[in-house]
């Protein structure tokens, strides 16, 4: 059986911020553009960048906040849009922070946009789509950063949290969002009748972690062993991409693109048994002062080797890769035993 894997390398400029309309209609574009380019194939995947749905409230929100100079000053306004929502969100946030309320005075709004918008391309396109991911609030009133997957009809299918919170941006450090994480054992692989698709998000598709005190659980591993044919990559990079990575060890040179490389899906798609194929959609956006940049790719692994199949041409603007899959026939490898010793 066929698909097409296709990752939507997504620019998002702040004059597409200008109301949600302005923004659905960028999105929805963007998976066009991407669906018309791809190969023909009997199912369809696309696979959205992490943090899509991140940047909706600044859509829902007042002008004010996108002529702001930071996301923390946009934040600011959005929050003098809806004092009294704010300020119930400080009510209900699980920890009193004023990043929290303001998620939470947006939360509902959102959540209908992200699930209106993916759901609809979904079923325009007749394809199997992951939905990058936004701020979620769960019912235990913590925020995660989930995934959303949907199926060719529209349906939702599979919610997923990360796992691994990247030091000092998600997780409870100085200058973190202090979010929610997700359980590895719990995240969905799911048969989507061409194969079997499990989501992980950005980092926990890493086979390690950026630094030696934070916690961190491989998750790859364990959607391999649940049978994930496809493992969906959506991923926001802040750092530049050609540079130094600012966590690398003293005296060591690689830039965040090697390192991603190093550490990231490819190698760890290279250790596991089962998946075969691996599809990262990049952000790509310098709004505020935010940047996003990077490289969306498709990979196959056969063995222990994985080729890159398909790159994106620039990791600074938008874009989309494609290629054609053929799933069905068994793809399990034994994992590499010691070769004998040779006969004297």
């Amino acid at each position: 059986m066929t698909v097409a894997l296709i990752a939507v390398q997504l620019e998002i400029p702040m004059a597409v911020l200008d109301g949600g309309d302005r923004l659905r209609a960028h999105v929805e574009a963007a998976a066009a553009a991407a669906v018309d380019a791809a190969p023909v194939a009997a199912d369809r995947l696309l696979v959205f960048p992490e943090a899509t749905g991140h940047l909706v409230p600044l859509a829902l929100g007042p002008a004010a906040a996108r002529r702001a100079r930071t996301l923390g000053d946009a934040m600011a306004q959005i929050a003098l849009r809806r004092p009294w929502s704010v300020a119930r969100g400080l009510l209900d946030a699980r920890s009193p922070r004023a990043d929290h309320a303001v998620i939470l005075a947006f939360a509902a709004d959102v959540d209908r946009w992200m699930r209106a918008t993916f759901a609809a391309i979904a079923r325009r396109h007749r394809a199997t789509v992951v939905a990058g991911s936004y701020l979620r609030v769960r019912a235990d009133g913590g925020v995660a950063n989930s995934s959303l997957t949907f199926g060719p009809d529209g349906r939702l299918v599979a919610t997923t949290d990360k796992v691994n919170l990247v030091p000092f941006l998600e997780d409870r450090r100085a200058g973190g969002l202090a979010l929610s994480r997700g359980a590895a054992e719990a995240v969905p692989v799911i048969d989507c009748g061409w194969g079997r698709l499990a989501t992980l998000i950005c980092y926990d598709a890493f086979r390690e972690p950026h630094t030696a005190s934070e916690r961190f659980v491989p998750v790859a591993a364990r959607v391999d062993a649940a049978g994930a044919d496809v493992i969906a990559n959506p991923a926001a990079n802040p750092w530049p991409w050609q540079l130094g990575w600012i966590h690398a060890d003293p005296g060591e040179h690689v830039t965040r693109a090697e390192q991603w490389r190093n550490e990231g899906l490819p190698a760890t798609l290279a250790g596991l048994h089962h998946a075969r194929w691996g599809v990262t959609a990049h952000l790509v956006a310098r709004l505020l002062d935010l940047r996003f940049e990077g490289a969306s790719e498709i990979l196959r692994r056969d063995g222990d080797r994985v080729t890159q199949v398909a790159r994106a041409a620039d990791h600074r603007h938008a874009g989309h890769v494609a290629v054609v899959a053929e799933l069905g026939a068994p793809s399990y490898t034994s994992p590499r035993q010691p070769s004998p010793e040779p006969s004297p």
